[in-house]
């Protein structure tokens, strides 16, 4: 019952290290606040809302607008461990951003079970290429996009900072300005051990292709990155891999330890702009 299936840990400990509700039990009354919070949101912001990025149906975006021509645009990964929550549940990421300047992307994506990791990225990245296309249609700067995500989102923001741009999809390499995964998972080999497979289904494979810690490229933009001292061991020390990677790479990473700040609280904490975290943000955004 004690066999060790991944680094020191067993099969209990491993699943502990990656479930963020263990240490937060009211993680759902956090989850309704964010969604009450958003929805108010939306009635007082601008929102142009279910905007379609790509083929199936669950591409969709909610744009935050601002009135200024040619402001940077910052396109948002939810979280949710790739099997819940959506885009209606996190509008709250938008208010501190518009009222800087920039426009403000919330994506909704397909989930897991219903699809694979590999398909949740592609989407993701579909979006990055839709706001490039798109910039001379909603006055956006296509020269100024950031991307930003927190928990599996701070995943996929990580996986879209080591897509081939240029190769791929035939933009420019550096088509991402800057952006900010936070409290996210950036070597996918514990995943695949962890109970989130029941769900993920990742091979050996396909874990590798969905790291981005083994895949930095010769290119990367400023990174901010955060996470709380009140998160799970594994995330913490994931965020403190990838932030060293990236930097061993002779890119740029400001990190942010919140002190006290368990998983979800950091989602909302990463936007107050009372943060430094937040005002590093806007720093690398150029704002």
């Amino acid at each position: 019952m004690n066999e060790i299936v991944w680094g020191n840990f067993t099969q209990e400990e491993l699943d502990r290290n990656y479930d963020q509700s263990s240490l937060v039990p009211n993680v759902g009354e956090l989850m309704e606040q964010n969604a009450a919070d958003s929805a108010k949101i939306r009635e007082e912001l601008e929102v142009i809302a279910g905007v379609s990025y790509g083929p199936t149906v669950l591409e969709r975006l909610d744009v935050f607008p601002v009135s200024q021509k040619g402001a940077p645009v910052a396109i948002y990964h939810h979280g949710g461990a790739w099997t819940r929550s959506n885009k209606d549940q996190c509008s709250y990421v938008a208010p501190g951003l518009v009222a800087a300047g920039i426009n403000v992307l919330v994506l909704d994506f397909a989930l897991a079970p219903m699809v694979s990791l590999d398909e949740i990225v592609r989407q993701n990245r579909a979006a990055i290429a839709w706001a490039w296309h798109n910039a001379d249609t909603y006055g956006w700067d296509r020269n100024q996009i950031h991307s930003i995500g927190h928990s599996s989102g701070g995943h996929i923001c990580g996986m879209m900072q080591v897509t081939d741009w240029e190769g791929v999809y035939g933009l420019p390499e550096d088509i991402i300005k800057s952006a900010v995964p936070c409290s996210g998972m950036y070597e996918l080999e514990p995943v695949r051990f962890s109970h989130r497979n029941t769900y993920l289904d990742l091979t050996e494979k396909a874990a590798a292709r969905n790291s981005s810690i083994r895949h930095v490229p010769s290119y990367g933009p400023p990174l901010t990155m955060a996470w709380g001292t009140g998160e799970l061991d594994e995330f913490q020390r994931q965020s403190r891999a990838f932030a060293a990677a990236w930097e061993a790479a002779g890119h740029s990473v400001d990190t942010f330890i919140l002190k006290d700040l368990n998983h979800f609280q950091v989602a909302r904490e990463m936007f107050n702009p009372e943060q430094p975290v937040f005002r590093n943000i806007l720093k690398n955004i150029g704002v």
